[in-house]
């Protein structure tokens, strides 16, 4: 009897795994993920070797496990620096999707408590004004799909187990650490160049780093450009009011207690003319 029966289950392990591509240690992973989200514990890291590709598919599943068919704020992209490359042994950006009840407003305070591993990012925003449905091939037809360019502070939460041995498999399969984020006002990107920004960010007062627009892979619109085609290949429609966040300015700074101030100006303009400024309150 034990032979029959395993007889039977051993074709049905196999049509799943080649025709919907279900894997046990996978899914397991997925289930990891979702709980750590749900249930605000330390993301795991992944112990299995996946491949950049598998990890995606992870991320995919876990994403829409915890959306439950709701649409996505935006997407966002990460490690588009070299320096950041380095940190996280990989040679490539990487790619997330952020919720809605991540957006908060310049001003903001979030607790350390809640938010473990918090780090503060200065970024570019850009909304999308009319839907992408398939992938994008130059920078001239991306921004016919843009109406908007907005400053935006992002608040990536590394909170995990072994945080001193994550790699780019880990950072994609947990969704790029996606907690929270603002977003200031959007201006027509005929008003404003997203490569023409000098950015700084202080923290209690002290200058913390500064940075450019130029500092996430070379170009703003590169960088949305590849952000998009990126999600659009993990299966995701890029939908009118979506946001992208293209990348850290500057640094990732881990996060500390007292108010935080990331300040724009535009680089092009004799005066430094001001774009944005925004701040976030953090406490214990």
């Amino acid at each position: 009897m034990k032979t029959s029966v395993a007889r039977v289950l051993a074709p049905m392990s196999l049509i799943c795994l080649v025709l919907s591509g279900c894997s046990l240690p996978q899914q397991r992973i997925v289930d990891e993920i979702v709980t750590s989200w749900r249930e605000q514990r330390t993301l795991p890291n992944i112990d299995e070797t996946l491949t950049i590709a598998e990890a995606y598919r992870v991320q995919t599943r876990s994403v829409r496990a915890k959306l439950h068919n709701a649409n996505p704020a935006g997407f966002k992209a990460g490690l588009t620096s070299p320096p950041a490359q380095a940190r996280f042994k990989t040679d490539s950006a990487v790619a997330g999707v952020l919720f809605k009840e991540g957006a908060l407003q310049s001003s903001d305070t979030v607790s350390l408590r809640e938010l473990r591993g918090l780090h503060v990012e200065v970024e570019i925003a850009m909304r999308i004004g009319t839907p992408i449905e398939e992938p994008l091939p130059d920078v001239a037809a991306l921004r016919a799909h843009i109406d908007g360019i907005a400053a935006a502070i992002e608040l990536p939460n590394l909170d995990y187990s072994q945080p001193q041995t994550l790699d780019a498999i880990d950072i994609v399969a947990t969704n790029v650490a996606a907690a929270s984020y603002i977003v200031g006002e959007f201006i027509p990107p005929r008003q404003r160049d997203p490569n023409a920004v000098d950015v700084k960010l202080a923290c209690n007062g002290k200058q913390m780093f500064t940075g450019k627009g130029t500092d996430s892979l070379g170009d703003q619109w590169r960088a949305a450009l590849w952000l998009v085609n990126k999600m659009l290949e993990q299966g995701w429609r890029i939908e009118r009011g979506q946001i992208l966040l293209t990348g850290a300015l500057g640094r990732m700074l881990p996060a500390a207690t007292g108010r935080c101030v990331a300040s724009y100006h535009a680089s092009d303009a004799p005066d430094g003319i001001p774009w944005a400024s925004l701040e976030i309150n953090v406490t214990e």
